[in-house]
């Protein structure tokens, strides 16, 4: 299980978005950075990835196969409805995928989630999406946010708990 977070000491209430996010590639070593993505058919811009992991960052969301469900669950609903049509399909597919993995008694790379357990784990960042008090712009400039403290992001976009770590 990943272990990363952002919020490990009292001193990390400081922690800008930059310094946040430096932790989270140190801790994910093997993540692509400073490129576009090839997945199949489809073609996902750097901007894009960049996004998704800033969300990492920000909500706390770990990198293990629970906490990536319950965050394509939270960017489905905390996100401006205006996006990239392959968002909705990033979130609703991998859900979509990963249940019909586990009714089928497959696991997603070495471990298996039961089909009850995707579902809420999907539902669990749906409803936390839903309590943001303001909608993070699917097309927000990463840069504009870099050196702002990760207290204060949370704050501003009513991101209680900073995400779903337990």
């Amino acid at each position: 299980m990943d272990t990363y977070s952002t919020d490990s000491n009292p001193t990390d209430r400081t922690l800008t978005l930059r310094e946040g996010l430096a932790r989270y590639y140190a801790a994910n070593p093997d993540f692509i950075q400073d490129r576009d993505m090839q997945i199949g058919p489809f073609h996902i811009p750097w901007q894009d990835l960049l996004r998704h992991d800033l969300m990492h960052v920000v909500t706390g969301y770990s990198t293990d196969l629970g906490a990536e469900l319950q965050l394509l669950g939270f960017l489905l609903t905390a996100l401006s409805w205006k996006r990239p049509w392959y968002y909705y399909v990033q979130s609703c597919g991998v859900f979509l995928e990963l249940l019909w993995q586990s009714l089928t008694g497959r696991a997603w790379g070495s471990k298996y989630v039961n089909p009850l357990q995707v579902c809420q784990l999907y539902y669990r960042g749906i409803r936390q999406g839903c309590t943001v008090k303001k909608k993070v712009d699917a097309y927000i400039n990463p840069e504009t946010l870099m050196d702002t403290r990760l207290d204060a992001l949370r704050f501003e976009y009513g991101i209680d708990n900073a995400g779903g770590l337990e």
